[in-house]
């Protein structure tokens, strides 16, 4: 399907078949071990797993103040490797900083989110896996700079082998916590693996210096100073529904929802996140020789829409009893939420795909007026406690179609300002 829109001898090409076979070979290690894990453990155990990983996206996304996404747009490898020190040192000080507030204000915290006072101590593993996992972020950032598509893709294979070898061998010895050490192992062996792959990569020590990290700092404050804030209003936005609904519901519903969340993701893990790191670097690169990225994009819209046309039918059609047949009969409640949570899922699929034009095109004031403007919408749903789930999740879907509606033509105005002004050049 990709040959047909791409040229085979293309870069672009090349670049994302290996991360596109990468990731469906990562991704196939969870997915295959899903269906094994949701008779070891219980929808609660993966409810308390889906709030914990939701206050996992929230703390990431900011611990390393954006800096981390402007790695890949340095022209000289020696700027950029002082950026991607200046990453480690945050997320090292950040991590301190969230440990203290678990010590300081836990119990606070599970009570506010209704959070299972028995899961409650994996908590504390929050601010070691959100260290790992910012620090390999960054890394990754420095792997794409450098075009390095199969060493990422070596990276997430690795991560999820381990989390998914403990994951199961916890569970099959009935020993507790096993999701949430798994996750944290995953991590540690992704930023183990990272180095090694950044030192083989063109990272080296001897280009860090103190000055250095200090300059760069002040040279890209624009990313802590307009991207930070908008970007955890609407980190915060994508996690607080489930919050919303295992304080007003039950955590046994939020692990029905967390599965819907991980099958409708599929072309979101398997297709857009690839795509989205090659595009990155393609168009940046573009961009520095004014050079029409028209066509690229439009290729992969044709791409991303074939995809989002495949997995309605299949939802729609099969949905209840695919989720029942592959994780048992208990389950065919995640997949009439699915049949809800699709068209929010679909247009999210195109939308963070091209989410890296705001980046590229230096439009991160832009983006941040529609992240707190979702944010604001999303806090809405906090007044509709008394409506049943369904009617829940459907004015939830519906104001998500409405902002991501938005967002796709944000994007589509960017880039055609772009090609307007090339034009104009010649």
């Amino acid at each position: 399907m990709f040959k047909k829109f791409f040229p085979s001898s293309s870069d672009f090409t090349k670049n994302t078949f290996t991360l596109v076979l990468g990731t469906i070979v990562a991704q196939a290690i969870p997915f295959i071990l899903h269906p094994f894990l949701r008779r070891l453990y219980s929808p609660e155990d993966f409810g308390a797993m889906a709030v914990y990983l939701n206050l996992f996206g929230v703390v990431t996304i900011v611990s390393a103040l954006r800096y981390e996404a402007a790695i890949v747009l340095p022209k000289y490898n020696n700027e950029a490797a002082n950026l991607l020190s200046l990453t480690f040192i945050i997320n090292s000080v950040f991590t301190v900083f969230v440990f203290i507030a678990l010590l300081l204000f836990k119990n606070d915290l599970v009570k506010f989110l209704n959070f299972p006072v028995a899961y409650s101590n994996y908590l504390y593993l929050l601010p070691f896996g959100s260290l790992l996992y910012g620090c390999y972020q960054s890394m990754n950032y420095w792997l794409i700079r450098q075009k390095a598509f199969k060493a990422s893709t070596n990276n997430k294979i690795i991560r999820r082998l381990v989390e998914g070898g403990v994951q199961t061998t916890f569970g099959i010895l009935r020993i507790p916590g096993g999701l949430f050490i798994g996750d944290l192992l995953g991590n540690l062996a992704n930023v183990i693996s990272g180095f090694k792959q950044i030192i083989k990569n063109f990272f080296s020590l001897k280009q860090i210096s103190a000055t250095k990290i200090h300059f760069v700092a002040n040279k890209y404050k624009d990313y802590p100073k307009y991207n930070l804030f908008p970007t955890l209003l609407s980190s915060a936005a994508n996690v607080l529904p489930f919050l919303f609904i295992n304080k007003m519901y039950s955590t046994e519903t939020v692990g029905y929802l967390d599965l819907s969340k991980l099958v409708l993701s599929v072309p979101l893990v398997f297709i857009s996140s690839t795509i989205s790191q090659v595009l990155f670097q393609q168009i940046t690169s573009k961009k520095h020789d004014s050079l029409s990225i028209k066509g690229d994009f439009k290729n992969v819209f044709l791409v991303l829409i074939s995809v989002i046309i495949l997995e309605l039918m299949i939802i729609f059609l099969f949905g209840p009893w695919l989720f029942g047949f592959a994780f048992g009969s208990n389950y065919e409640l995640s997949g009439k939420f699915s049949q809800i949570l699709i068209f929010s899922f679909a247009l999210n699929f195109i939308g963070s795909t091209f989410s890296s034009v705001f980046i590229t095109f230096n439009k991160l004031k832009l983006n941040s007026r529609w992240q707190i403007v979702y944010f604001l919408a999303i806090c809405s749903l906090y007044f509709f406690k008394n409506l049943s789930i369904s009617n829940f999740l459907i004015l939830y879907v519906a104001i998500e179609v409405v902002m991501h509606l938005c967002y796709c033509l944000i994007i589509y105005y960017i880039i055609d300002e772009y090609e307007k002004s090339i034009r104009l050049r010649c």
